[in-house]
Parts: C-alpha cells; sequence; structure tokens
C-alpha cells in the first residue's frame, strides 16, 4: 500500500480535492481497490474537542481559550494561535505527536482493509514530520488572489485569510523543494482531481519516493 500526501496553503481546495479523488471509482479501478483518506486537520481539530491530554496541554498554554463551560474556544484558540507566531510554534509541537499517531491508526486499518492507497491531507506536511513517513505528496498550488477568493466564498473573513496565509509564508515553496509533485488547482474541483488523479497514478506506479511528473 501507498501512503500519498495532499498539501497546499490555505483556500487552494484540498479538501474538495481528496474527496473527488476518494470517490473516483475509476481511480480506484486502476490502483487496485477503493483509496482510504486521512485528514490530518481534522483528526486535530477532534482531538482538540475531547477533554483529555492534548486540551488540557492547550489550555494550560493559552487559558484564555477556555468556553465558559470549560471547554476549548476553537475561534478564539485559532485567532490567537494565527496573530502569534511562537504561540503557534507551541502549539504545533503540541499537537503533531497526536496528527502522527492518529495517522499511524489510519494506516493499519488501510492495511487491513486491503486499500492500495492511503490519502493523507496536512497542511503542514513537513514541519509536522508526516512527510517523513510518506511515499511521496502533491503540492496543489494557486494565486494568492484565487486562494483568498475561494475561502471569503467559503465563510472566510478577509482578515482571517490574511493571518492564516502570513502563517504559511513559504510553505508551498518548501513543499515543492522537498519534492512534492505541483498539480495546478485552478479549474473546477473535477479537473483538478482529474490531475491530481494522474499524479497519483505515477506516484502508485513507481518505488520512487518523489517521480518526476514530466517523465
Amino acid at each position: 500500500m501507498k501512503v500519498i500526501g495532499i498539501a497546499g496553503a490555505i483556500g487552494v481546495g484540498k479538501s474538495s480535492v481528496a474527496r473527488a479523488l476518494v470517490s473516483d471509482a475509476g481511480l480506484g479501478r486502476d490502483l487496485g481497490g477503493a483509496l482510504h483518506y486521512f485528514n490530518a486537520d481534522d483528526a486535530l481539530r477532534s482531538a482538540r474537542n475531547q477533554a483529555g491530554p492534548l486540551q488540557d496541554a492547550i489550555l494550560k498554554l493559552l487559558p484564555a481559550a477556555q468556553g465558559p463551560d470549560g471547554s476549548l474556544n476553537q475561534a478564539a484558540l485559532a485567532s490567537a494561535a494565527f496573530s502569534d507566531p511562537a504561540l503557534l510554534k507551541q502549539l504545533e509541537r503540541l499537537q503533531w505527536p497526536v496528527a502522527r499517531a492518529a495517522m499511524h491508526v489510519a494506516r493499519e486499518e488501510a492495511v487491513a482493509s486491503g486499500a492500495p492507497l492511503l490519502l493523507v491531507e496536512a497542511i503542514a506536511l513537513l514541519n509536522s514530520g508526516l512527510a517523513d513517513e510518506l511515499d511521496g505528496y502533491l503540492v496543489l498550488t494557486l494565486p494568492t488572489s484565487e486562494r483568498r477568493e475561494r475561502a471569503i466564498g467559503r465563510g472566510l473573513s478577509g482578515a482571517a485569510f490574511e493571518e492564516r496565509d502570513a502563517a504559511q509564508h513559504g510553505l508551498t515553496e518548501a513543499l515543492l523543494a522537498a519534492g512534492g509533485v505541483e498539480v495546478s488547482a485552478r479549474g473546477s474541483v473535477q479537473e483538478v482531481a482529474a490531475a491530481a488523479g494522474r499524479a497519483l497514478r505515477l506516484l502508485c506506479s513507481t518505488d520512487e519516493p518523489h517521480p518526476d511528473p514530466a517523465t
């Protein structure tokens, strides 16, 4: 089984493309079975929402993010984190081990089911250490203005987009420099998923960790 990542900056459409890939019967047929999907950001969101070690550590670091009922206020946490780079790094160090552990569980489940591919969606593949456990990864790219338009169309404010985009400065370039396979996210979800599917077929057909899609 291959484990392939899909990454890219905010607003690029990772989740929409990933869902389209997982539901693509033709891609599953070509690869030899149904694809499995793991979203690291969703796994972390779920872990933060549950009472336990991660939530306790976050609230100890940022008491102001605790809601009236004692739960974690996700909006307050995001606002504080994206406006304070030092705090963001501290939060990331708390969360990456949780993301890696959750991915290991997803991988075991995929192997047990006989899946040919586990598709892993995560923004921070490199800093989290997740990239070290992948057989390759795709990097969706799109100009900032178009990413901003998409993010605002999903309900994010312009100010919130600017904060998150600034926190991810240099992310796409770093992912590509480390060997990610670039896929343009310009076009409909179906068009982008078709291009991503072609790249996945290539990644799954070789033992090279980061094959050149031009060859």
